[in-house]
């Protein structure tokens, strides 16, 4: 991993792209199309890829994505249950709950149950305030975190030095965001957009709380040399709508 930053992408920055792109992928989500469920309770609401399982933590679904050069990948995410264990938990504030895309898959374990997705990364929204997850052997984990995962088969992958705490990162550029401000997204359609440079290994996740914030680093290239692209979730019920891919 090179580095990671905060930036405030201009318009002139982003323009290259849209001018000459193409769409790759345009899913309403009608049917489930050419997704692939490996793992959870995948299905359709609404016009909606909705995963139902609140338990497991390796639900995820594959899809076959053309991947080279810049490209963009759009699409809304909306909470829909789940990140506790039980009222007790809900009540005291003992949250735990994630999902997140991975890129660049070569190799997926289609139609099965993985801990990783071939060769990858995955990119991962993270909340975790569990009492046991600060202890020193956790607490990289503990608060809300964007983390990014290397999966190098199907069977292992592991955290990156990419984890940020989410709340820190925003604080030093002014942004006061407690645990609390982030019961306004339940129920809510959240804007996500990431783009990949497939050439030069780096990645711009834009901050839906403020479509001028991107946050931006750099992964190893040929690491992202697959065709497939995989939702997951861990702890939580969470849908998906209206997935589109442009490139150029």
């Amino acid at each position: 991993m090179k580095k990671v930053a905060l930036i405030f992408a201009a318009l002139l920055m982003l323009l290259p792209l849209a001018l000459g792109a193409q769409v790759l992928v345009d899913d309403d989500f009608e049917t489930i199309g050419d997704w692939v469920p490996g793992f959870g309770e995948w299905g359709i609401r609404g016009g909606l890829l909705i995963q139902r399982d609140t338990e497991t933590g390796l639900a995820r679904i594959d899809r076959m994505v053309p991947q080279t050069g810049e490209i963009e990948i759009a699409f809304n995410v909306r909470y829909e249950a789940g990140g506790f264990a039980d009222q007790i938990s809900l009540a005291t504030g003992q949250l735990h709950g994630g999902f997140g895309i991975h890129v660049g898959v070569e190799n997926p374990p289609l139609g099965r149950l993985a801990w990783g997705a071939g060769d990858s990364y995955l990119l991962w929204l993270n909340l975790d305030t569990r009492a046991e997850t600060m202890q020193e052997s956790m607490d990289e984990h503990f608060g809300f975190r964007a983390q990014v995962y290397e999966s190098t088969s199907n069977a292992n992958m592991e955290l990156t030095p990419l984890n940020v705490d989410i709340q820190a990162a925003l604080a030093t550029i002014g942004v006061d965001l407690g645990l609390e401000d982030l019961d306004q997204f339940l129920g809510a359609q959240v804007p996500m957009k990431i783009r990949v440079n497939y050439d030069t290994g780096r990645i711009l996740v834009m901050d839906p709380t403020n479509p001028s914030t991107w946050f931006y680093f750099d992964v190893e290239p040929s690491v992202l040399r697959g065709n497939y692209v995989s939702f997951r979730t861990n702890s939580l019920a969470v849908s998906f709508g209206d997935f589109r891919v442009t490139g150029r």
